[in-house]
């Protein structure tokens, strides 16, 4: 029996999950992954090229050349030339509505696609070809002469990496062309995509929703970029799966990885009327922008908790009726001491009592992503009542003291999770996910 199921749903039509798809390092299946990760086991390993490139730490969660081979054959043909984020949203995508049962196309449907992706940066190769055309002693670049030259621009770029265009491919391939959203607010950009899903259908505008989050991160113009504003853990004579370590005392920054995740979304008159196998319920989301740095946000915690409260309050719910938090959890000094305090705020004594997990201690971080693929694995946990380890926990600071951080594998009675992102540049997302009913 859900304790929960006399609690007011949130005004609107319920919206429930009823597919879910998953890329993450060598595997390519959501139950896998969460058993791979209820055993305690990792997906940050040494990468190839990282050390070549005079990355101090060069480890990452990468997806393995095989497996990229095998995803690339995998896209339709109709789909065109797909950047390596675009081929890891196709197949999270495609996986997701396959597992909901939904028919190939929705045509006479209002369906939507809500894709969450950074925009991607010139790589080696381009900045090597647009080098050539740049004069040091004046400061000046011969665009004409870059781009008639062989080593220009590939004509095909622009679809290979803008987001905008696997949005719309996947809206043209399911017929769900009602609403199409790319989202690129950081590291809370996949849990507003399944948000904003969220809103439109609660409100009556789509009966049926694809989101979640893409990125490839694990290249040298990116990893150079977090490397240099001090974001990526040193080594620090740790072996790879030692690094991520969110609330731990020893914390020293994340862990970059690559990765795809979607979730189908349907009110449940929808899903009920075709006969759908509903997965868990989405009850609650907040979106919420504040500009306190760029880095990050207020020492106190008093954003992050003003997040919580309204997803919690959109969900017709108390801080007493969350059963479980899906951290953010980055494994950053600033990121997990604000969201330490933020529980503290939110649940007061209880804090000590609700069990806390953190994903990227296994998973890396993979930005837009990251929400997307922890709403999936939030997902499973409802069904299968187990709450994920959080590797790499020795011991509590001054900041995470008090904080029930799950270290292994735990069953427990979950009815609701709260699963936090939170992002560079006060973009924040709080997300309710609930046990199907």
């Amino acid at each position: 029996m859900n304790p929960h199921a006399h609690l007011p749903t949130a005004a609107g039509h319920e919206v429930v999950v009823t597919g879910i798809g998953l890329v993450a390092g060598r595997l390519t299946d959501p139950e896998a992954l969460f058993d791979h990760l209820a055993e305690g086991r990792t997906l940050i390993a040494e990468h190839p090229l990282h050390q070549e490139w005079g990355i101090p730490c060069a480890v990452s969660a990468h997806i393995p050349p095989h497996v990229w081979r095998s995803l690339d054959a995998a896209v339709p043909e109709e789909a065109g030339a797909q950047g390596p984020a675009g081929v890891l949203a196709w197949h999270a995508a495609a996986q997701a509505w396959e597992n909901s049962g939904l028919p190939r196309r929705l045509d006479g449907e209002r369906g939507g696609v809500f894709l969450a992706c950074n925009r991607m940066v010139m790589e080696p190769e381009e900045l090597t070809a647009l080098a050539a055309h740049v004069d040091h002693t004046s400061g000046t670049l011969d665009l004409d002469a870059y781009l008639a030259s062989d080593g220009g621009p590939d004509p095909l770029r622009h679809r290979r990496h803008q987001p905008d265009s696997v949005t719309a491919g996947l809206a043209d391939h399911f017929g769900a062309v009602g609403v199409m959203e790319t989202r690129a607010d950081a590291c809370a950009a996949g849990g507003m995509a399944v948000g904003s899903a969220y809103r439109y259908i609660r409100s009556g505008v789509l009966d049926v929703a694809i989101a979640g989050g893409a990125e490839s991160l694990t290249t040298l113009a990116s990893i150079t970029a977090f490397h240099a504003v001090g974001a990526l853990a040193p080594a620090g004579g740790r072996t790879a799966a030692e690094i991520s370590r969110p609330f731990d005392k020893d914390r020293a920054g994340f862990v970059i990885g690559d990765g795809a995740a979607f979730l189908v979304l349907e009110s449940r008159a929808h899903a009920e009327a075709r006969g759908a196998r509903v997965l868990a319920r989405v009850a609650g989301y907040a979106g919420v922008t504040e500009a306190v740095r760029m880095t990050s946000s207020s020492r106190d915690g008093s954003d992050y908790a003003a997040c919580m409260r309204a997803a919690i309050a959109d969900a017709g719910l108390t801080p007493d009726d969350i059963d479980h938090i899906n951290a953010h959890g980055t494994s950053t000094q600033a990121n997990d001491a604000c969201e330490a305090a933020a529980l503290h705020a939110v649940f007061g004594e209880r804090a000590a009592r609700l069990p806390v997990t953190g994903n990227k201690s296994a998973l890396g971080h993979s930005l837009a992503n990251s929400g997307a693929v922890e709403a999936v694995l939030s997902v499973i946990g409802l069904q299968r009542q187990t709450l994920l380890p959080t590797l790499n926990f020795t011991g509590a600071d001054e900041d995470s003291r008090g904080l029930d951080i799950v270290t292994e594998r735990r069953e427990a009675p979950v009815n609701t999770v709260l699963s936090n992102s939170f992002g560079f540049g006060g973009e924040n997302c709080s997300l309710i996910l609930a046990r199907a009913r």
